[in-house]
């Protein structure tokens, strides 16, 4: 399933915030998905990006890359339940680390287990 990953800085475009409501509604690390975006919104303002995974236009991910500097916590991923188990939440934590190594960071450190497998399977751990 090829995904394309995106960064967001803000939650301007409704379509986006819904999308991504729906899909945190499902992530067991909040009470539902608004509880998620008002936190979301929050972190934004500091140090904090949204990258997504989208498929066919629709998110099937996201997760949330905060700090600054050279290293960075990578947290609160989630993947749509149908598109679980076909390496999504993988791909998007190695795309993740990609693109911020690009922007000089060198340490990634896991906000859960999920996480932290698969940064130790794309050996960034």
């Amino acid at each position: 399933m090829p995904i394309t990953v995106h960064a967001i800085t803000s939650l301007e475009n409704d379509e986006v915030r819904e999308q991504l409501e729906r899909l945190y509604d499902t992530s067991p690390e909040f009470g539902d998905g608004e509880d998620a975006m008002t936190q979301l919104e929050q972190n934004l303002h500091q140090y904090t990006i949204l990258y997504t995974a989208e498929f066919n236009t629709k998110i099937i991910g996201a997760i949330w890359c905060t700090g600054q500097g050279d290293r960075k916590t990578l947290e609160y991923v989630v993947v749509h339940p149908a598109n679980r188990g076909r390496g999504v939440a993988e791909r998007l934590v190695e795309e993740v680390c990609r693109m911020e190594e690009a922007h000089g960071v060198k340490e990634f450190e896991p906000g859960c287990g999920a996480i932290h497998r698969c940064l130790t399977a794309i050996e960034k751990i």
